[in-house]
């Protein structure tokens, strides 16, 4: 039985990984290959999710052509989790590096992912089209990293390349196969489809979507398909181009439509007819992005919603909140999820009194509505890092324990006359004095200022209020104050 197996097995593409640090000229190597410009349509001019293309080159030994699946992988560092399964997804590595800035912080991350995957790879110094170009300084650089190139005491195959001119890409594609052919890569086309998530979306129109990339065996439509978290039946499926195709094999990326549930990123799949919960369960284990949980030691808790386009940029999300967290500072996240900015995410940051953080996703009308009325701000963007930005800015603008004197929230709203309004609410630490400067903040972000003019409690002038009463307050502030909004008095 196992030499009938063996028999079946048949040479597949070679699935290859380019990584680097960010702006060293990945996407443009990628585009050159595929001769399209995907790198100047991103936003931000990086790559902000993983994506799969193949591409056929002759062979310099046989001069045949070859089929290779290309992954592309973000070089923002927070996308490090995509960057690391990417590796582990891959037969094979480029490792890029420009030639006019040598080896930096991304470059060694990505060693890192590509020795932690146990896989081969070579380097494409890049961009050698560039004045400032030095490719002696980036070979030293790369022994000083423990990265020895032939002729420089190693064995790790290197290439020249410009990913503007083509100059050297078609030797370093060469590489590539023959490292492959080095490696001896067999599936067998009958086997039970198996492979990895490399992403997965909700589609407004077709519903659930994924990325996948076949590992072995046949995927085809009406298959029955599972991960350890999601299972559905093969709808429609996609190749890399997003033509319709009826079948697909081994080392190809596909997007399936068909999930009942999201799939998450970095699982393994089997798929075939009438698959068994058994073999599933069998073959898979889940790898699950999931929000995280707040420390309740911290002094500051700010609440967050997180909303994104696919699973991979939700991950980046949730990365970057986690690591913005501070010995003053705590992130609880109430809500992570890949879709759109919807009613109901608006409703719950009313409530919860939660920021709404969005990546490449839309604000639907329901939701647009809700924000107008309730002066929402929802923070927004297409590009990683001003995201990253505006959230260390927010919490930059956080005062420090000890630097509050007292906070209260407000209850209800009694009047409004000039610049002048009359609110209610409770004091939950500390205290007001008459005469305080007060900041106004809505879901964990200062929208104004104020000093208040008088003070009362229980209907009586009072020159100060401290936690645990309640109060009415007349005040001049440079907004218009809401239920829900906290005054800070500040040191």
């Amino acid at each position: 039985m196992a030499k009938e197996k063996k028999e079946n097995l048949i040479q597949r593409p070679p699935i290859v990984v380019v990584m680097g640090h960010i702006d060293h000229g990945k996407t443009k190597l990628l585009d050159f290959i595929r001769k399209t410009k995907i790198a100047e349509k991103e936003a931000g001019g990086i790559t902000q999710s993983i994506g799969a293309y193949e591409i056929i080159h002759p062979s310099a030994s046989s001069g045949q052509v070859q089929k290779i699946t290309f992954i592309d992988t973000p070089g923002h560092e927070a996308f490090s989790k995509m960057r690391g399964r990417g590796a582990r997804v891959a037969d094979l590595a480029i490792l890029v590096v420009a030639a006019d800035e040598g080896v930096k912080a991304q470059t060694l991350e990505a060693l890192e992912h590509i020795k932690s995957a146990g896989i081969p790879f070579v380097v494409a110094i890049n961009k050698i089209d560039k004045p400032e170009a030095d490719v002696t300084r980036v070979k030293n650089e790369l022994s000083q990293n423990g990265i020895y190139l032939e002729g420089m005491g190693g064995n790790i195959s290197y290439q020249e390349i410009s990913a503007k001119t083509g100059q050297g890409i078609k030797e370093l594609l060469d590489l590539i196969l023959l490292a492959a052919d080095l490696e001896e890569l067999k599936a067998d086309p009958n086997a039970l489809c198996q492979g990895v998530i490399i992403e997965s979306k909700i589609d407004p129109r077709r519903g659930i979507s994924a990325v996948l990339i076949i590992e072995n065996g046949t995927l085809r439509i009406g298959d029955e398909i599972a991960t350890s978290s999601a299972r559905g039946k093969v709808k429609m499926m996609e190749d890399f181009l997003g033509q319709p195709v009826k079948q697909i094999s081994f080392s190809s990326p596909v997007l399936v439509v068909g999930f009942e549930n999201l799939p998450q990123i970095g699982e393994q799949f089997s798929a075939g007819k009438m698959i068994s919960v058994s073999q599933s369960e069998n073959i898979l284990s889940p790898n699950k992005v999931g929000p995280t949980e707040a420390l309740s030691l911290k002094k500051t808790i700010i609440k967050l919603i997180l909303k994104a386009d696919v699973s991979g940029s939700l991950e980046a999300l949730i990365e970057i909140v986690k690591s913005l967290e501070n010995e003053d500072i705590g992130i609880e996240i109430i809500l992570a999820e890949v879709g759109d900015i919807l009613e109901n995410d608006v409703k719950l940051a009313l409530s919860s009194s939660a920021l709404i953080l969005g990546f490449k996703v839309k604000i639907r009308k329901g939701a647009e509505s809700l924000v107008r009325i309730h002066e929402i701000k929802i923070i927004n963007s297409e590009i990683i890092y001003e995201l990253f930005q505006n959230l260390k800015q927010i919490i930059k603008e956080i005062p420090k324990e000890g630097e509050v004197k007292g906070i209260l929230e407000i209850l209800a709203i009694f009047g409004k006359k000039n610049s002048k309004q009359i609110v209610g609410g409770k004091m939950l630490e500390g205290k007001f004095n008459k005469g305080a400067k007060l900041e106004i903040w809505r879901q964990s972000l200062k929208i104004g200022e104020g000093k208040i003019i008088n003070l009362q409690v229980k209907k009586l002038d009072a020159i100060e209020v401290q936690a645990g009463e309640e109060c009415g307050i007349l005040l001049d502030p440079d907004v218009t104050i809401k239920v829900g909004d906290q005054l800070k008095a500040v040191l």
